[in-house]
């Protein structure tokens, strides 16, 4: 009877009665197999995208080691069969390849064991149908959260432990993942000094605490409030702290700067209040005001001297000099005729004359409806009496008949 052989290792049973003189070398051969069996490590260098792992009987295998290092350059995602299809086989596997490695027996499951990870397999032997089964996707260990946590196809959480990342958590795609959920927040987020959350594809925008620099919180990029709905609160402002632009604190009060609600001036004609501590009434004197002021009284006065009575308590009255075209030259300015009456209708008018007979030189100045007597008499009864006197626009001068000569004062 000729020499079998175990189904799941290949060892070599001799039959009975055979190899007389031979079986040092047979069972050297067999413990070197149960050797690999146990404790071998193997490396299996992989190239294309298929690899057949062999355990052929009576002779040592790559089949038969018991830890698998994956090696070489496969071209893409590499299908390795175990064989026989009726082994059981345990394997201790690690990926070095960059790419998946799927082990397959049979019909059955098979398991891939990602670049760069490892796993603890076996194949049940069942022949034409045999299945690999991933171990480690039952432990509860690193290997687990790999395969059935964050790339299986129904993840389960992750509790009461820290993951710790060395370089970075990437999502698949960019903008492909979320941290956190509507229903299912965060807690509080830290970041280190000098550290930025960027913003948008091309980081056009981020956030950072400049500890090395100012040691304020910076915002790079354009911030817009994007409705009507939001509030933008600075709760704090003093003397120190609070509003301000371009390094200047803004010391008006919320109050003080509504005063300019609804205010449609441009940039330029604000800016000419740079300065100013007119209160609101004094602003309105200004409403509707559309030319310089300092320019129109350069137009009209050339000189001022002597104290204003208005400013200065007990002043005397000061001496002003107009300018020459502060009387318009106009010809319908002045007047001359022959009449009993004159009233000075829309500027004030500086009139002159003389009664036509002796009739007397008594004249009565109204004005807003309160008459007052002007009398201009020489003392002289056989003679003409002359007067001069300046009415404001509106007033009248009546009296007997006079000769007259009127000059209206009007803004040149």
């Amino acid at each position: 009877m000729g020499s079998t052989y175990t189904d799941n290792g290949g060892i070599e049973k001799i039959g009975l009665g055979e190899q007389a003189g031979a079986w040092g070398t047979t069972t050297n051969n067999n413990f070197d197999i149960i050797d690999r069996l146990v404790n071998g490590v193997g490396t299996i260098t992989l190239s294309g995208t298929t690899h057949t792992l062999t355990t052929s009987d009576g002779s040592l295998s790559d089949g038969m080691f018991k830890v698998l290092v994956l090696a070489g350059s496969p071209s893409g995602t590499n299908t390795i069969t175990i064989s026989p299809n009726n082994a059981d086989k345990l394997y201790f596997v690690k990926n070095g390849t960059s790419q998946t490695a799927t082990f397959t027996q049979g019909s059955g499951a098979d398991v891939s064991v990602a670049a760069g990870k490892g796993a603890i397999i076996f194949a049940d032997g069942a022949g034409s149908g045999a299945a690999v089964t991933d171990l480690t996707a039952l432990f509860v260990n690193s290997q687990a959260i790999d395969n059935a946590v964050i790339g299986g196809t129904t993840p389960a959480a992750i509790t009461g432990t820290t993951i710790t990342a060395t370089t970075s958590i990437l999502p698949d795609t960019s903008g492909g993942a979320d941290i956190g959920s509507t229903s299912a927040e965060f807690g509080d987020i830290f970041i280190a000094d000098n550290k930025k959350i960027h913003f948008g594809t091309d980081q056009d925008a981020n956030i950072e605490f400049d500890e090395d620099g100012t040691g304020k919180l910076l915002v790079t990029g354009n911030v817009t409030f994007a409705d009507g709905t939001t509030d933008v609160d600075i709760a704090s402002h003093d003397t120190s702290n609070g509003l301000k632009l371009g390094g200047t604190l803004v010391t008006a009060t919320a109050a003080e700067l509504n005063i300019m609600d609804g205010v449609t001036a441009t940039k330029d004609e604000l800016n000419i209040m740079d300065g100013v501590t007119a209160t609101t009434a004094e602003l309105n004197h200004t409403d509707g005001v559309t030319s310089n002021i300092q320019t129109q009284l350069n137009a009209r006065v050339t000189s001022v001297s002597g104290t204003d009575p208005i400013v200065s308590s007990g002043g005397t009255t000061p001496a002003i000099s107009l300018k020459n075209d502060f009387l318009q030259n106009s010809s319908s300015a002045i007047s001359s005729s022959t009449a009993t009456s004159f009233t000075a209708s829309t500027y004030p008018t500086f009139i002159s004359g003389r009664t036509t007979s002796s009739g007397g030189g008594d004249f009565t100045v109204t004005i807003g409806g309160s008459a007052h007597t002007l009398s201009m008499r020489d003392g002289d009864g056989g003679t003409f009496d002359v007067f001069a006197t300046l009415l404001p626009a509106g007033a009248t001068i009546s009296g007997n008949q006079f000769t007259y000569v009127a000059v209206q004062l009007r803004p040149g």
